[in-house]
């Protein structure tokens, strides 16, 4: 008689029920894998920090009275967004293109948390992050205002349009993209584009954004229009303004926005990072319930408690996840920048005031501004909503992998660009300031 592994057979089978319940990839079946982790994607009703915030704003004066710019301060404030995140992208790459060109920028602002859009005579929209749905994305009527009431809230979902498509891996994400613009705002994505993270050159970043300060000795894309030649075989660029911007006053009429004329290059930056980050961590989430959604109809299958373990091939899934959130979160691959970066002191301070600190008074906020944007190269996000309401199955992960990165290098070849002060250092701000870590920091 031929005998079986069982270890084996179980996953073979965990292989048939996953392809049964529709749970593979969508880039075989066609499929939005949202819908297949939450089948009831669209009509679950989310819980973020934004619409916990306007289930109480009927009782809140701040966000029933005022102006537009009143309303837009008063969400800033009340989402813990600094006006100092200001940065500001005139391509036509929003739910709101006809408001947006040139001269009537789109603004956005961010927090670790909550990332807000608004442009002039529209709309303000938000993305926030619900630990079940991943980053859902509303619209906040600010042109059906009515005095005495909260504006409307209103789940936009055809968001997911741009925001779960192939470059997120179907998932709903945030997206930083450097294209071509013509001198209208509209995208000439025949020219080419680039979905921009810490390892993207700098000189294929911030097409279509305007940028104030710089990164010494690079150029980059910004603060330019283009227009293609006559036949469409190439195009012409065209400075808005040259040189080394301080502010963009002059460039555009800059008295509408909260911060003025600021588009800081260290604000692009960071937000690039976060977008990177945060992507991997929406991924890791709902991956990981997919993956507990197979093991769960395996054990029921094989008769099984919920006190058996993952099987090799889940436990393997989230081990290969941890590691990629890891990469994103540790800088892997970061663009080397031996001229350093000169960003305003403003949105500086204002990320600074965030800072969780070590005995010793470091911080994962700390910045370094040459060779490298951090001082200690392990994401601030590891605080963040989205990284805590991770699954414990794969936060778990994440953390015993990060022990083993920063105690034990030689077995994590691939994250040697972590000195080993830096690793020491990032060891300690950890182990002192992040919460519910695992028995393996102990």
């Amino acid at each position: 008689m031929k005998k079986f592994n069982s270890r084996l057979l179980r996953d073979e089978i965990s292989l048939i029920l996953a392809l049964a319940l529709g749970l593979i990839s969508s880039v075989t079946f066609g499929q939005n894998p949202v819908k297949k982790v939450i089948p009831h994607f669209e009509g679950m009703k989310p819980d973020t920090r934004v619409t916990r915030l306007f289930n109480t704003a009927k009782n809140d004066p701040e966000l029933c009275n005022g102006s537009s710019h009143d309303l837009l301060v008063a969400l800033l404030k009340k989402l813990d967004i600094p006006i100092e995140s200001q940065i500001l992208v005139y391509s036509k790459t929003s739910a709101q293109n006809p408001h947006i060109a040139p001269q009537t920028p789109r603004a956005i602002y961010f927090s670790d948390n909550v990332y807000l859009g608004w442009v002039q005579d529209g709309e303000i929209e938000v993305a926030s992050f619900d630990p079940k749905l991943g980053l859902v994305f509303h619209l906040v009527g600010l042109t059906t205002h009515k005095q005495g009431e909260p504006p409307v809230l209103n789940r936009d979902q055809t968001c997911l349009n741009c925001h779960a498509g192939s470059s997120n891996h179907d998932l709903p994400g945030v997206m930083a993209r450097s294209v071509h613009v013509a001198t209208t705002g509209m995208p000439i994505f025949e020219a080419g584009s680039f979905h921009v993270r810490h390892s993207t050159p700098i000189e294929e970043r911030w097409g279509g954004w305007y940028v104030t300060g710089h990164v010494e000795g690079r150029e980059h894309m910004g603060n330019s229009v283009a227009e293609e030649s006559a036949d469409g075989s190439s195009i012409e660029v065209r400075r808005l303004a040259e040189g080394n911007l301080k502010t963009l006053d002059g460039v555009f009429p800059t008295k509408p926005y909260l911060n003025g004329g600021q588009s800081d290059v260290l604000a692009l930056m960071v937000l690039e990072h976060q977008v990177a980050v945060h992507n991997m961590l929406v991924e890791a989430n709902l991956t990981t319930r997919e993956t507990l959604k197979r093991q769960a109809e395996m054990r029921k299958a094989f008769g099984e408690g919920n006190d058996v373990p993952l099987s090799d091939s889940n436990a393997k899934i989230l081990d290969r996840l941890a590691t990629r959130v890891l990469n994103e979160m540790l800088f892997v691959d970061e663009v080397a920048l031996p001229g350093g970066i000169e960003g305003g002191e403003a949105f500086q301070d204002a990320f600074a005031k965030k800072a969780i600190k070590s005995k010793k008074g470091k911080s994962l906020r700390d910045f370094r501004l040459y060779e490298r944007m951090m001082k200690y190269r392990c994401s601030y996000l590891i605080y963040s909503e989205a990284f805590q309401q991770l699954p414990t199955e794969i936060r778990t992960r994440i953390l015993d992998q990060l022990h083993g990165i920063l105690t034990e290098p030689d077995k994590w070849a691939q994250f040697s660009h972590l000195s080993s002060s830096e690793r020491k250092n990032i060891l300690e701000i950890v182990s002192e300031t992040v919460p519910d870590l695992p028995p393996s920091w102990k």
